[in-house]
């Protein structure tokens, strides 16, 4: 981190914290006003026999996906509003060892989150599943390689750049590893029903995406979690000036727990007790033992860095 070039002085760093801060607003806003067309379109599909299944999801699981796509078609105008016209402007440059960063991401992760999985087990948290579906396992994979790239592109790619443009480094990874867990910790909360779906009911479910901050338990166990994921990435990213690590990190973690809950199933669900927590939640990733997990991947990703940059000098940019 030490290492990352430094970008030239901006005497607009306010101005462009300002945007950046624009363009989350502009996500959640876009987000709620896009979650009715979208879910109107949806069911208009399912009554003319096409993806019947579009009917079975919440209109929560409508806004999520607004959201995101928003993110995505808000993010070209964010750069261009910052008038920045190349990746090395956002810190990353070109990766000839981008292959051995992407298999060593995968590596890392996939220890960390098994050794995790491997204490579930020994600890009766989770028992092995009587049939295993094996033929999902490599669907998980693929799954799990593109979410990596897609979201690894928008936090440590873009916005991970936009924050290092005007912070220094420690406070823009600090940042963007906050704005990663609250995006994804925002939800709605799915007890919530509207009392009916129109055109502004995006609007009504604004409020309801932060009541998971309101359980400091499951505030410390969540949200804990997705900070420490959103560090490890980042971290990755710079130190190596490049997406491959932080791709292979992610790919790693989604890979091994999603292939997880296809060969085990959450044994004490019927009779979880909330004093299981911080340590250990009601879902996978929640509880401070996976911030541990990753916490050791933060530490094999710093060791196998160091390593390489006293192996290979010229990776020290």
């Amino acid at each position: 981190m030490e290492n990352f070039p430094p970008f030239p002085k901006d005497p607009h760093r306010l101005k462009d914290l300002a945007k950046i801060l624009l363009y989350f607003a502009a996500v959640i806003l876009g987000g709620a006003l896009l979650a009715p067309p979208l879910y109107f379109a949806a069911h208009s599909l399912a009554a003319h026999g096409i993806f019947p299944s579009l009917t079975t999801f919440s209109f929560q699981k409508y806004f999520n996906r607004a959201s995101l796509l928003c993110a995505f078609l808000f993010l070209w105008p964010a750069i261009r509003s910052l008038h920045i016209t190349s990746t090395p402007e956002l810190g990353i440059t070109p990766n000839p060892r981008w292959r051995q960063h992407l298999i060593a991401g995968l590596a890392i992760a996939s220890l960390a989150v098994a050794l995790l999985a491997s204490t579930y087990l020994a600890l009766g948290f989770y028992q092995i599943r009587p049939s295993i579906a094996w033929t999902n396992i490599p669907v998980i994979a693929l799954s799990a390689l593109i979410v990596a790239f897609l979201e690894e592109a928008l936090f440590r790619g873009a916005i991970l750049g936009l924050l290092r443009r005007s912070l220094p480094p420690l406070a823009a990874l600090l940042a963007s590893s906050s704005l990663f867990a609250i995006v994804h910790f925002l939800k709605p909360d799915e007890s919530y029903s509207p009392p009916s779906i129109d055109w502004l009911s995006g609007l009504d479910l604004i409020p309801h995406t932060f009541h998971q901050f309101a359980d400091p338990l499951s505030l410390l166990a969540g949200f804990s979690t997705l900070f420490t994921l959103g560090w490890l990435c980042g971290s990755a990213t710079l130190r190596t000036h490049s997406l491959w690590l932080s791709i292979g990190l992610h790919a790693g973690v989604v890979l091994v727990k999603m292939s997880f809950s296809v060969i085990a199933k959450f044994a004490i669900k019927p009779k979880f007790r909330p004093d299981y927590l911080p340590w250990i939640g009601d879902r996978f990733e929640n509880g401070l033992l996976p911030v541990a997990a990753l916490l050791l991947a933060i530490l094999l990703t710093h060791l196998y860095t160091t390593r390489e940059h006293r192996l290979l000098p010229q990776t020290r940019l």
